[in-house]
């Protein structure tokens, strides 16, 4: 801590997001909406499907993957930046798996598979970035160790869309 009673990083390294549910009738099964401070998208309808999703309606478990799928798109965009060769394209699909019933359910694995077309970048470049970007976005997605999952990359040759 510093003499001011701040944490030694400031105040511009940190970022706070915020989203909200509101469950407007009978929580978890009932009627709910989700929006973000951005305003990115309005009150969209979310629900906790058992099984299929709700056509229309988001399910925490979509925000999630699209939130791994963010950080590792993000984290390989950079790597592969830093290296000076910057990708045309990257598509992230992440698969987030959850087990047990609906009040006590779990994550139990985060699968990737990571798609991108960089000019100039061999195979093997490709592989080695995403495994440098694999290990930042553990970090910023906040992932723990213990949950398992597969990382599979494909990089797409020109002319051939991601």
């Amino acid at each position: 801590m510093t003499d001011a009673g701040q944490s030694s990083s400031s105040a511009h390294d940190q970022v706070v997001r915020r989203g909200r549910v509101s469950w407007l009738t009978h929580p978890p099964r009932g009627e709910a909406r989700i929006g973000v401070e951005s305003r990115a998208f309005g009150a969209t309808p979310v629900a906790l499907p058992e099984g299929d999703p709700v056509p229309g309606e988001a399910a925490p478990g979509e925000l999630l993957a699209v939130t791994h799928a963010t950080f590792m798109a993000a984290a390989l965009s950079e790597v592969l930046a830093e290296a000076g060769s910057p990708a045309n394209e990257l598509v992230v699909s992440a698969d987030c798996t959850f087990a047990g019933p609906l009040p006590e359910r779990e994550l139990v694995a985060v699968d990737l598979r990571v798609h991108g077309r960089v000019p100039g970048l061999e195979e093997g470049g490709f592989d080695a970035a995403v495994a440098v970007a694999h290990r930042r976005y553990l970090r910023s997605s906040g992932l723990r160790a213990d949950i398992p999952g597969e990382l599979r990359a494909v990089l797409q040759h020109a002319g051939v869309r991601a």
